[in-house]
């Protein structure tokens, strides 16, 4: 029997549950059955990153798939993936500071300083907070579609610091660097192309 629309939105809905919360789950189990190497503590800062990140993309990538498809699950399910990928590069930056650094914030403080990477990495949280707390639909109504929809493009400026981030702190392999760097620009070049097209045919 074929699924309702509306079941298929639900299903969708639960993917992205489980592509949110799922990780959190395995990285516990590596980390009770000391399965994360030599360097746990490090192992997890590289995992909630990975993840984070990866999600970041994703949530991007749900616009043109709604553009390409039509299919509304991915404008419904956006703002769900999009507060996944907020927490799990909350807890990247956490785990950097709590398991990495051991909270020493004179040295978390000289850290930023001093590596570049660091800071495109921190900038590009920060860039999120504001998305995280307005991404509710009340406080999109409260600020205004135009206002609400201006400032949640810096979604697009926070990836691509992620991707300088990813790709400064890169030493020997670039192919996941490069891989995350080409999706990015991928995905802002259509965004633009995309809102050239609209303004003409206006």
């Amino acid at each position: 029997m074929l699924m309702t629309p509306a079941a298929r939105i639900l299903a969708f809905r639960l993917l992205v549950l489980a592509a949110g919360s799922l990780p959190a789950l395995w990285l516990a189990w590596l980390w009770a059955s000391d399965a994360l190497g030599v360097v746990p503590g490090e192992a997890v800062v590289h995992f909630t990153g990975r993840t984070g990140f990866t999600l970041l993309v994703a949530t991007i990538a749900f616009s043109p798939a709604f553009r390409f498809t039509g299919w509304v699950g991915f404008m419904i399910a956006r703002r769900q993936i999009g507060l996944w990928a907020f927490f799990w590069l909350l807890a990247h930056m956490l785990a950097w500071m709590g398991l990495d650094q051991y909270w020493d914030w004179p040295w978390i403080r000289r850290e930023m300083v001093d590596l570049p990477y660091i800071r495109y990495g921190a900038a590009a949280l920060l860039l999120l907070v504001p998305l995280a707390l307005t991404s509710f639909r009340h406080t999109q109504k409260a600020m205004g579609y135009t206002a609400w929809h201006w400032l949640h493009r810096l979604i697009y400026v926070s990836a691509a610091l992620g991707a300088v981030h990813l790709w400064v702190l890169t030493r020997a392999d670039y192919l996941m660097a490069t891989g995350f760097a080409v999706a990015v620009a991928g995905l802002a070049a259509f965004r633009i192309l995309d809102a050239l097209i609209g303004r003409r045919a206006r």
